[in-house]
């Protein structure tokens, strides 16, 4: 389930208040840092075209499947496992690509992931397609936060 209403919240409301949850309002489960590694992996492979220039990059051996077996999730025969990056490989590969501490189990943003103008242009994707009252949804929120974002929270100054 890729994501649900938190049990803090569930805890937090009583019964009769759930009907009003808007619908289509969710909470998104939080990734993992395997998940946050496998992206990141993703993005490098991007970078560095294949497994084989990014294992020359790192050091390895040029045939040295362990990134491509940790990106895919391949199971591990011997435990039935899936292959994972641990923190010791995270922190080398940080160091010797001259990555900040931290980039591999930190998420993407969505200019790293999309690239600086993809971003706006999906949402306006997605906008598009939208039904009508979603459409307003989206409008009254993007209101709000621009009004959050200026500090005003709706007063008038």
């Amino acid at each position: 389930m890729d994501a649900i209403v938190s049990l803090g919240y569930c805890n937090s409301t009583s019964l009769g208040q759930y009907i009003f949850l808007p619908c289509g309002d969710v909470i998104a489960r939080m990734q993992t840092v395997q998940e946050t590694r496998r992206q990141r992996l993703g993005i490098l492979k991007e970078r560095y075209g294949r497994w084989v220039d990014l294992n020359s990059a790192l050091g390895w051996e040029s045939t040295n499947a362990r990134l491509s077996q940790i990106h895919s999730g391949t199971l591990r025969s011997d435990r039935g496992t899936p292959y994972t990056m641990g923190d010791d490989t995270a922190r080398e590969i940080e160091h010797k690509l001259d990555l900040p501490t931290g980039w591999m189990d930190n998420p993407p943003s969505p200019i790293e992931s999309y690239g600086m103008t993809a971003p706006l242009e999906r949402m306006a994707e997605l906008f598009a397609v939208m039904e009508p009252e979603m459409q307003y949804k989206v409008v009254r929120m993007v209101a709000a936060l621009n009004e959050q974002a200026d500090g005003t929270n709706g007063s008038s100054h």
